[in-house]
């Protein structure tokens, strides 16, 4: 059986056991006047709400507090302050420090935006740690980061269009169909 079209005659339950492209829930959303702002996982839940029995879930507004400048000079010593995300003058920094193998990872990301008044040293600290604790768990939202690492640990010779491939089969079959190592 091949996906179903994302229409109105489909079934909430239905539509929640497929995978959808963000484009292809904003289409939707747009189609039938609904609000398209928000992350994938919301829309998810306003298009199965709006499939259910016509709600129309509206977004929460987003209050992010006004960011606390950076100081120019940044230091190991420097305290992380409110508001402040990981940009190119935290790149620079934690380059400088580390190297140019430097990425950012999901630890460092959410130890800044959550980490007002400790510091840059800390920061540093979490994110070694992060890398010697070995790979995160995906969440369950990023289903094709999931489905690429889980099918490069079965298949370590698949070309990049095998594991390509592979998802856009995987995501034309239900949910509840996948196994983990698809």
């Amino acid at each position: 059986m091949s996906r179903p079209a994302l229409d109105l005659s489909l079934a909430a339950e239905d539509f929640l056991d497929y995978y959808w492209l963000k484009a292809e829930l904003v289409a939707f959303c747009r189609e039938h006047s609904l609000p398209v702002s928000g992350a994938k996982t919301e829309l998810v839940d306003r298009i199965a709400a709006f499939l259910r029995d016509g709600t129309i879930l509206r977004p929460s507004p987003a209050r992010r507090p006004r960011a606390e400048p950076m100081p120019e000079a940044l230091s190991l010593d420097t305290e992380i302050g409110r508001g402040w995300r990981s940009g190119q003058r935290l790149r620079a920094f934690f380059e400088a420090e580390v190297g140019p193998s430097f990425r950012f990872n999901q630890a460092l990301v959410d130890f800044i935006r959550d980490g007002e008044g400790r510091t840059l040293g800390e920061a540093l600290d979490a994110w070694r740690a992060s890398k010697a604790s070995g790979p995160r768990v995906i969440p369950r939202q990023l289903e094709y980061n999931r489905h690429m690492r889980a099918y490069r640990a079965e298949h370590p010779n698949a070309t990049p269009e095998e594991v390509r491939d592979a998802w856009w089969e995987k995501r034309g079959r239900r949910r509840s169909e996948w196994t983990e190592t698809d």
